[in-house]
C-alpha cells in the first residue's frame, strides 16, 4: 500500500487509548459486585441454584474482563514496538541523509572536485 501514510501521532494516540482500556476493562469486574447473596431468594426452592448460577456468571464475566484487559495490554505493547521501530528507522535514515549532505557540502562550497565521502554515503544507502 504505497499511498498509506503512518502518522506517529495517531499511533501514539491509539497506544495511549489501548493502555487506558487495558487498565479500565479488568476494573469493570469490580462493578459487578457480590450482591447475589442479598436477592432474598432464601425461601425459594431453586433460590440456591439461582444464586450459584449468578456467582458462576460473575466469575465467567470477571475472567473475560481480565482476559480483555490482557489483550489490550498486548495491543499497547505492539503499538509501542511499532513506534520504536519507526523512530529507529527514521534515525537511521537521518544518519544517511546527514552523511550525504556532509559529502555534498564540498560541492556547495564552490569546489570543482567531487567528494568521495558523499559518493560512499550514497553507495551505503543502496
Amino acid at each position: 500500500m504505497p499511498d498509506l501514510v503512518y502518522g506517529s501521532a495517531a499511533i501514539e494516540a491509539a497506544r495511549v487509548a489501548a493502555a487506558t482500556q487495558a487498565r479500565r476493562i479488568p476494573a469493570l469486574a469490580d462493578a459487578l459486585g457480590r450482591g447475589a447473596d442479598d436477592l432474598g431468594l432464601d425461601g425459594l426452592a431453586s433460590g440456591g441454584a439461582l444464586v450459584g448460577a449468578l456467582a458462576d456468571l460473575r466469575a465467567a464475566l470477571e475472567g473475560e474482563l481480565t482476559a480483555g484487559g490482557a489483550r489490550m495490554a498486548e495491543v499497547d505493547r505492539a503499538l509501542d514496538a511499532t513506534l520504536r521501530s519507526m523512530q529507529d528507522a527514521d534515525a537511521a535514515g537521518a544518519v544517511g541523509v546527514r552523511a550525504v549532505t556532509r559529502g555534498a557540502s564540498g560541492l556547495a562550497g564552490g569546489f570543482p572536485r567531487s567528494s568521495s565521502a558523499g559518493l560512499g554515503a550514497l553507495a551505503a544507502l543502496r
